[in-house]
């Protein structure tokens, strides 16, 4: 098998994503790999029950056979993320794939506008997180875990969006 099949396997199992203008050139590497030997990683996935799909620009996969989740969960799962793209068009109009923006500026951002600050305190009220911080903190980790967002920056505390082919 191919060279990177674990290393793909390890970050796409975890529900990460492989984008195609990462800022990570380690990610986009894995992603050219796959694209250019998209037959033989999707032939040695399907044999252990993994479906590789691919949408414009990135990688991820899905379980084949898997039992559907209800209506529920994915409409939960949905408006929590449209919850946080509601915050960070309220943070920045401007905000879009590739967008940049360092941690500090968005809490101090929150502090000075009242309706992003409702608007993070509702995000994670239910997990009893309360400073600013902690808001910003668990939406970044939430964020990059699922692979939405990438720090470029960790001495500056930068953050990225990748392009996931949107428009």
């Amino acid at each position: 098998m191919r060279n990177n099949t674990r290393i793909i396997y390890d970050k796409l199992s975890r529900g990460e994503f492989l984008s195609v203008d990462s800022a990570d050139a380690s990610v986009r590497h894995l992603y050219e790999d796959v694209e250019e030997n998209l037959e033989d990683y999707t032939e040695y996935f399907k044999e252990i029950g993994l479906q590789l799909e691919s949408g414009n620009g990135y990688f991820y996969f899905s379980r084949i056979g898997e039992a559907k989740q209800s209506i529920e969960q994915k409409l939960d799962s949905f408006s929590k993320w449209i919850d946080y793209l509601d915050f960070l068009k309220c943070y920045n109009q401007s905000f879009a794939a590739g967008y940049q923006f360092r941690k500090s500026h968005l809490i101090e951002q929150i502090s000075l506008d009242i309706e992003l600050k409702e608007k993070a305190h509702h995000l994670f009220k239910k997990y009893g997180v309360g400073s600013n911080s902690e808001i910003i903190n668990k939406l970044l980790q939430e964020m990059q875990n699922m692979g939405f967002a990438e720090c470029i920056s960790e001495l500056e505390e930068t953050l990225s969006f990748p392009d996931f082919g949107c428009p």
